[in-house]
């Protein structure tokens, strides 16, 4: 049984006019049909341009934005169908880690609050035991806990990502969705960030759908490729066969944007 199933998922916002008596005049389809399977231990990775629906998709699989209809199954449990009490207490299970590290962590906090914060989801830890458990996260994403008691202005943008997905492993999560996770970065930090995650992967036996809009990032990192235009999968298989033969004009056309260096 696939870890993670989409049946024809749908996400759409209404159009309206009117002031006060508002009419629906249209559909913004932000997400449109969508039907995809994650094996156990998978790295799916979604792409396609700006305003296609990726991050709709992904807010959606993680129940931040309602679906219009359609089904998200998490092993064998459908999201879609659970309360918003129920979807509290299994969203440790499922984590998200966003584009831009700064806007997602309060700056108030210090990185051990953060942490600490979210491993009391699952763990009733305190004290020393508890600092030991954000050490250990800390590590595990090559920060020195030293500086544990700092806060997410004291840091670079490279660092701060790797506090955001320490934050997002802090739950013990089966699933993890990374949102454009390298597109604010540096190039020589974006391929540290990849290796992390790949790293990560490996160690910790993650699911992940890693979304962004640069096929040769996903190339990298993918297992299999979906590429989403217009709200729907127009193609979808292992990260080789899509580079060695497109079958979508869509495809074609994203693989032929990928920037290359040719002698004069």
């Amino acid at each position: 049984m696939p870890f993670l199933e989409l049946h024809n998922l749908k996400t759409h916002f209404p159009v309206t006019s009117g002031l006060l008596f508002k009419k629906e005049i249209d559909r913004v389809r932000a997400v449109d049909g969508v039907t995809l399977s994650l094996q156990k231990g998978e790295i799916l990775g979604l792409v396609g341009e700006s305003g296609c629906g990726k991050s709709t998709l992904s807010r959606t699989v993680m129940q931040l934005i309602a679906a219009t209809e359609g089904d998200v199954v998490l092993e064998g449990k459908n999201l879609a169908e659970l309360p918003a009490r129920e979807i509290r207490r299994h969203r440790i299970n499922f984590q998200m880690i966003f584009q831009d590290p700064y806007a997602s962590l309060n700056p108030r906090m210090t990185v051990f609050s953060a942490l600490a914060e979210a491993v009391r989801r699952r763990h009733d830890l305190k004290g020393a035991p508890l600092e030991a458990h954000v050490s250990g996260l800390m590590r595990t994403v090559g920060l020195d806990p030293a500086f544990m008691k700092k806060y997410p202005h004291e840091f670079s943008g490279g660092q701060r990502q790797r506090i955001a997905i320490a934050r997002a492993l802090a739950p013990e999560p089966k699933l993890i969705l990374a949102d454009e996770p390298v597109s604010a970065l540096d190039v020589s930090i974006q391929s540290q960030i990849l290796n992390l995650l790949l790293k990560l992967r490996r160690e910790l036996d993650l699911t992940m759908i890693f979304i962004s809009h640069d096929l040769a990032v996903v190339k990298y990192v993918a297992d299999r490729i979906a590429v989403m235009f217009q709200g729907k999968i127009v193609e979808l298989g292992p990260a080789e066969e899509l580079f060695d033969n497109p079958q979508h004009e869509y495809t074609r056309k994203l693989l032929a944007a990928i920037p290359r260096i040719t002698a004069e």
